[in-house]
């Protein structure tokens, strides 16, 4: 499967790349500080310069995070302000300073070396649309209801046997997280890989304009954040703005088994590229060889090559998240053996489906985030992995559903009925009222349901109950902090 998938699609995907050499890690240039003309930063920022250095390395907005010689950017929050610690800042070796205009500085700022702008958030984003746009490296963009991190870091190992890879650190992906992320950029990143998100109507729109995508995936749509969308077609349209974003020889990237498929192919001027586990026309089609470690077998319709992965994650939803990922990663040019060559370099952040021991108790962390969609999900795949014991599955709140909040619980409690784990405990008001409600009403035992009201209580359930052999599942809202069960449970 040595055929480019970028010369197949022709002009349709403009830019031709190649393998040039495979590296023994992945190679992230966003782990290095990249350095810039302090005269041009400001000059992209429609700012005042005042005293600056010829140069600066590196960018940050968190003065506990300095590095001698990096610029600080104030930035004002509901709860905090940035202005505050530009001293501190300075002192700990900041070359200059990123401020508002309207800040009341001190009298010994007259000497300072600062670059003054009217809206410092604005002026991040101006900065980083600008040096984006000098870079040669492919942009990808990813957003979705769920999975987005995951496909990342797929993507990120995938291209990485292509190449020197630029990925969003974690899920730094908002109106901060993306541009500082944009400003790791570096003249020998061939790809940069990076997640948006958004949790309100318009947010899309203007992240995606700053990272000017030539290739752009959903990883699903769900109902995340459907508390301010009022609707999952009202979360497709948004998410589809990414899509609009791409010129006219991008393309998009989008699984034919996704929520509202065909309005996201409307939102798309661009070619736009299939993945399928079920439909074999997809222009990738991935047929489930073993579900349990994610090997699929990938088919490519363009070429008609054929090619075995393995992800090691569990579960259909990763299976379908891996082969999104290969196909972009094709779509910008990596070769098909040096992805594969890439993949073993996966790495997950914490929490997603990390699996650890506590006295011969598996336990599988999946609880940096939840929402429907991504609950249904992983208590599947949690059902259908081996267990040489009692499936225990700790279940939390889901969060930002507003009026759809009980709706939504129930719809967890009737698959909570229907897989029948051997026990379940709540954590959380939503998850004990509507959850287990449901849950009892279509046939659970009410005696294997345990609500709780936080996760150290939940902590004291498993230490209670949890036997050597047994597996259990963490799974909420990240705000329901459910990894406190792993600190507050000793064996």
């Amino acid at each position: 499967m040595d055929t480019d998938y970028a010369d197949v699609l022709g002009g349709r995907a403009s830019r031709k790349s190649q393998v040039a050499g495979r590296e023994s890690a992945i190679n992230m240039s966003n782990g290095q500080p990249q350095v810039f003309d302090a005269a041009e930063f400001a000059a992209w920022a429609h700012g005042d310069a005042q005293a600056l250095p010829t140069t600066f390395c590196g960018v940050t907005q968190d003065s506990r995070q300095m590095t001698p010689g990096c610029l600080y950017i104030a930035l004002r929050g509901e709860r905090f302000d940035g202005h505050d610690f530009v001293a501190q800042a300075l002192q700990k070796g900041a070359a200059a300073a990123l401020v508002e205009r309207t800040w009341r500085a001190p009298e010994e700022a007259a000497g300072w070396p600062l670059i003054r702008v009217d809206d410092a958030r604005r002026a991040l984003a101006d900065v980083a649309r600008a040096w984006r746009l000098r870079q040669t490296a492919r942009i990808v963009g990813i957003t979705g209801s769920s999975g987005k991190t995951t496909v990342k870091e797929m993507m990120a190992a995938l291209c990485s046997g292509g190449g020197s890879v630029c990925a969003t650190r974690g899920n730094l992906n908002n109106e901060i997280g993306l541009p500082l992320s944009l400003l790791t950029l570096g003249a020998e990143t061939k790809y940069g890989i990076f997640e948006v998100g958004t949790n309100h109507p318009g947010e899309i729109a203007v992240l995606a304009d700053v990272l000017r995508p030539e290739i752009a995936l959903i990883s699903s749509i769900g109902n995340a954040h459907i508390e301010h969308f009022g609707s999952q077609e009202a979360i497709a349209l948004e998410k589809g703005e990414l899509l609009r974003a791409l010129p006219s020889n991008g393309v998009a990237v989008l699984c034919r088994e996704t929520a509202c498929f065909e309005r996201l192919m409307a939102c798309a001027a661009a070619l736009v590229v299939t993945t399928s586990l079920v439909m074999r026309e997809a222009d990738f089609y991935g047929e489930p060889l073993d579900l349990s470690v994610g090997r699929i077998r990938v088919s490519e319709r363009a070429t008609g090559a054929e090619i075995e992965l393995c992800c090691g994650l569990p579960g259909e939803h990763n299976a379908s998240n891996l082969l999104l990922a290969f196909a972009a990663a094709r779509t910008a040019g990596v070769s098909a053996a040096a992805a594969a060559e890439g993949l073993a370099r996966l790495v997950l952040p914490e929490m997603r489906w990390a699996v650890s021991e506590r006295g011969g108790v598996t336990v599988v962390n999946d609880a940096y985030n939840a929402n429907p969609q991504s609950m249904l999900a992983v208590l599947r795949t949690f059902m259908q992995i081996p267990c040489g014991g009692r499936r225990i599955t700790v279940l939390g709140d889901m969060l930002e559903l507003g009026a759809h909040t009980e709706a939504l619980h129930r719809e967890v409690g009737r698959a909570v009925a229907a897989l029948a784990p051997d026990e379940v405990i709540g954590v959380g008001p939503d998850t004990s009222r509507y959850v287990a409600d449901e849950a009892v009403k279509c046939g659970y035992p009410a005696a294997r349901m345990t609500c709780c009201a936080d996760a150290v209580d939940a902590a004291a359930m498993l230490r209670a109950r949890a036997r050597a052999g047994d597996s259990v599942l963490l799974k909420a809202s990240r705000g329901m902090q459910l990894e406190r069960v792993l600190d507050a449970w000793t064996v």
